[in-house]
């Protein structure tokens, strides 16, 4: 492997006694090494980074971030297809579901839970089909893993509510 994503709670070694080994091994010391934990004190973070992790990343990970950490340690640069759908050339109207479902929605894309936003995304889309604009919006970029787009585009709803 190019990189490697430890947890520092493991059942049979801690992530700090795993880095050791890697860092001791000839042929891996090489591997570029992310450091994950719900901890996000300072100190678990400077003690990984001092134990040989290359960069650290608090749970819970945002998909966001790992793709950023991904791009950075492998030199990758991602490159995203645009798709827009429309139906004809004018722009369909945009309603969003009530404010609790927005609210569900937001907590879920704040936590990085993607495949979760996804399917809570298309149970409101059955509630009306006059969601669908915005479910569809929101599914595109849960498609993408753009969380943070996902949270924008609600709050701005939930703020004309």
């Amino acid at each position: 492997p190019d990189l490697v994503i430890l947890d520092l709670s493991m059942p049979v070694m801690d992530g700090f006694e795993l880095l050791k080994h890697l860092r001791s091994d000839r042929s891996l010391r090489h591997l570029k090494v992310i450091v994950s934990s719900a901890s996000v004190s300072n100190i678990d973070r400077q003690l990984s980074l001092e134990a040989g992790g290359d960069d650290f990343l608090a749970k819970p990970v945002h998909a966001e971030d790992l793709f950023n950490a991904l791009a950075t340690h492998l030199q990758l640069t991602w490159n995203y297809e645009e798709t827009v759908t429309q139906v004809n050339d004018a722009e369909p109207e945009i309603i969003a579901p009530d404010p609790v479902d927005l609210r569900i929605l937001l907590e879920l894309a704040r936590d990085g839970l993607i495949k979760k936003v996804t399917e809570v995304a298309k149970e409101i889309e059955q509630k009306d089909a006059r969601y669908q604009p915005f479910i569809q919006t929101i599914l595109q970029f849960a498609k993408k893993f753009q969380s943070e787009k996902i949270e924008d585009l609600i709050q701005k709803h939930l703020h004309n509510k």
